[in-house]
């Protein structure tokens, strides 16, 4: 399961569940143009989190959102195993603006993020193994 979480600043991982005491959790999304919204500004960042589906892994559950749309999930305990990619919401929305994608209506978008996403990270893995080759 792919869960997207956006933030106007850049990820701590020490600050996960600091202030929250022994059972926290912390929400996220299923889509990614939602995520985006939340992560404003110049540093914003969306946490693109891949949980399997079974094993042992972060406890996911749904909660309720008052908004109609994207499902809220709540990810229970420390998630950085589970990190896929921390991508700068700068270049996500740069992408989202550019002629051809900016017209269209935001019905697509979170399809159009998803594959923007896929490439990225895909990107990233191809450089690591070339780099490590």
């Amino acid at each position: 399961m792919r869960l997207y979480r956006g933030l106007s600043k850049s990820y701590r991982p020490e600050m996960v569940g600091v202030a929250q005491g022994p059972m926290f959790g912390t929400n996220f999304t299923d889509c990614p143009f939602a995520a985006l919204s939340f992560a404003r500004g110049s540093r914003g960042v969306v946490i693109v989190l891949d949980v399997p589906d079974v094993g042992p892994s972060a406890k996911v559950s749904q909660e309720l959102w008052l908004a109609s749309g994207p499902r809220r999930l709540m990810v229970w305990g420390k998630f950085d195993r589970h990190i896929a990619a921390i991508i700068p919401a700068k270049d996500l929305r740069a992408r989202i603006r550019q002629k051809g994608v900016a017209g269209t209506s935001d019905k697509y978008k979170p399809d159009i993020l998803r594959a923007l996403i896929e490439q990225w990270i895909a990107e990233r893995v191809r450089h690591h193994l070339d780099a490590s080759a």
